[in-house]
């Protein structure tokens, strides 16, 4: 399996910022990371298992490791922090794509006091502000890997995959989300990495 290094848009992180809800309290089940073996990547905390489609390549845990502190220390200066020392918020548990298309698959936890109809609304807020450099479709609710989440579409401007699709939902003090990345806006690009995923308990 490769696992060179796949930057993927940061979108999570702007949104983060946006909603002001991110904060951590008391939890039943506290965050754990997932772990690969082989090609699947397996999250007992999500109850999820993704399969590395054949010619894709995933990031490393020290990209991984590196995209949450960016994430975290964005958080902190926007709350008027230093940057120095940020409270552990952003989890980037699986980053992913096909270098031919550009399609591919990023996974994110964070703590998060609100609920996911708040994360949506305030996708949507994003979307109308003056400047906005994305779009926003309706949301849905759907099921992924045996999981209930709110599904948001988006098109990004000026991206190379403008094209992208947000699942999101809470569990306990977390926001998860699963976002998809395509170069087009067929449904069919996106059932098929709907696809990659299934739920671990079911494996």
């Amino acid at each position: 399996m490769k696992r060179r290094i796949a930057p993927l848009l940061l979108l999570s992180i702007l949104v983060g910022l946006l909603s002001g809800c991110s904060g951590q309290g008391a939890s039943d089940m506290p965050f754990t990371a997932g772990a690969w073996s082989g090609d699947h990547y397996d999250s007992a905390f999500l109850d999820l298992r993704f399969t590395l489609p054949e010619g894709w390549e995933a990031s490393g845990a020290d990209q991984l490791a590196d995209m949450s502190a960016a994430a975290d220390k964005a958080l902190d200066l926007q709350k008027g922090g230093t940057g120095e020392h940020p409270e552990s918020i952003y989890h980037y548990e699986l980053s992913a794509k096909d270098p031919e298309t550009g399609a591919g698959v990023l996974v994110l936890v964070n703590a998060y006091s609100a609920s996911a109809t708040d994360y949506t609304s305030g996708l949507q807020k994003g979307a109308e502000a003056e400047g906005a450099s994305y779009t926003v479709g309706s949301t849905e609710t759907v099921t992924l890997a045996g999981r209930r989440y709110l599904m948001v579409p988006l098109t990004m401007e000026g991206q190379e995959t403008p094209y992208q699709r947000q699942y999101v939902r809470k569990d306990g003090d977390y926001l998860i989300t699963v976002m998809l990345f395509a170069p087009t806006d067929s449904a069919e690009a996106f059932t098929e990495m709907e696809g990659f995923f299934t739920q671990l308990s079911r494996s």
